[in-house]
């Protein structure tokens, strides 16, 4: 797992907008795991989201990210701390109150093509 910076790297996450409280993951192991399941699609996931959305490429709070999108909101993000050319951090949400600043920001700007255009 040489894309993960060590084992002082932590993970958080929303639990796909199911939980109020984050989620924390610090091991390597634990957030490759996190990762995999995370972008696998299921229709669990997909009736979460209310659809099947396409994934950009993008920058939030200065970190490269991927982002889910679906009918012009954003409907999770995985955003990824960069440390000495591995990754430190990931923070991974999906709740409709935490992305609405983001929402509003995506809606702002003409999208680029999506990385995988649908899910």
């Amino acid at each position: 797992m040489t894309w993960i910076h060590g084992d002082d790297a932590t993970a958080l996450s929303d639990g796909a907008g199911l939980s109020r409280t984050l989620w924390r993951y610090e091991t390597p192991q634990r957030i490759a795991t996190m990762m995999r399941t995370a972008f696998k699609p299921s229709s669990a996931k997909r009736r979460l989201a209310d659809g099947s959305p396409s994934f950009h490429l993008a920058q939030v709070n200065g970190w490269p990210a991927v982002l889910a999108v679906l009918e012009n909101r954003i409907v999770g993000t995985a955003a990824f701390e960069i440390s000495d050319g591995k990754v430190a951090a990931v923070h991974g949400f999906a709740a409709a109150e935490r992305l609405a600043r983001l929402t509003r920001t995506w809606r702002q700007h003409e999208p680029d093509a999506p990385v995988i255009g649908q899910w």
